[in-house]
């Protein structure tokens, strides 16, 4: 083995003397905790002038899913960094498979919470016209609906007119009550009653008209976040007319006022209803 010589043990003395200096001249990392470059969810101190960071609990970017983040309950609104976007859309169930809703997707709401529904922009009024016709007088009925429809939250709006009436009929018309009929989703053609309620709605002359409000009274939820079906509805009303009794030892005619209780029903209208969530 061949041994050092004195100029190559010189040589290593003067490279580790160089590499003592160049070290003990090395530029410090830090001077205060400022110096430190600053990172999400973690605390930075300057430690023999070298930055060290320790992880914050309970913070908002941290990677971690936690029961508080930033303050606030943790969850895909008040923390996406941590929990994912609040996003996409909601999944029904069609036989044995899952699709994509129509309408339905996941958004965060006011309280900050992820939650399914529908978004404002996709949302159209619906209006239908029906005509009521009894032979005594004649009305008119617009009924408007959304679609798609949050049985939870809206209504169904009626505008009843009276459009003309026969000489017989006394006034006022009295509307007495309403319902609405539903079928389809999971229930095929049996119709339920999904709405009911009591009037008192009063047409006092041609032209008159009543408006009615009528939410689902009767809490029906759909059994998918997404249900197409058939809406009927029915009006029952009331009306005073003359009828012919006889007549006087002059021959004026006799009359006797008769109470009418009449039903319109109207015909099926599609509807979509949804979940929300």
């Amino acid at each position: 083995m061949t041994k050092p010589n004195k100029s190559h043990i010189l040589l290593l003395i003067i490279l580790a003397a160089a590499l003592i200096v160049i070290i003990s001249c090395a530029k410090p990392e830090c001077k205060t905790s400022a110096d430190c470059s600053p990172r999400t969810c973690f605390l930075s101190k300057c430690e023999d002038k070298k930055c060290t960071y320790a992880l914050q609990r309970n913070c908002c970017g941290n990677r971690i899913n936690e029961s508080i983040e930033n303050g606030k309950p943790g969850n895909q609104c008040t923390c996406p960094a941590d929990y994912g976007k609040c996003e996409g859309k909601g999944r029904i169930a069609i036989g044995s498979r899952t699709e994509d809703a129509t309408y339905v997707s996941y958004s965060c709401n006011a309280d900050e919470q992820c939650v399914l529904g529908v978004d404002e922009s996709r949302i159209a009024p619906l209006n239908f016209l029906d005509q009521m016709n009894p032979g005594f007088l004649k009305a008119s009925s617009v009924i408007k609906y959304n679609k798609p429809f949050d049985p939870a939250s809206d209504s169904f709006e009626f505008k009843v007119t009276l459009d003309d009436i026969g000489k017989d009929v006394m006034l006022p018309v009295r509307l007495t009550k309403i319902k609405l009929l539903y079928s389809g989703g999971g229930y095929a053609r049996a119709e339920l009653l999904i709405a009911e309620k009591d009037l008192d709605g009063i047409l006092n002359g041609i032209g008159d008209h009543s408006t009615l409000d009528v939410p689902l009274t009767l809490s029906y939820r759909p059994q998918e976040l997404e249900e197409q079906g058939s809406l009927r509805y029915s009006i029952d009303y009331t009306y005073v007319r003359q009828v012919p009794s006889g007549k006087t030892a002059n021959g004026t005619s006799i009359y006797n006022n008769e109470t009418k209780r009449e039903t319109f029903t109207a015909p099926v209208k599609p509807v979509f209803f949804f979940r929300s969530g």
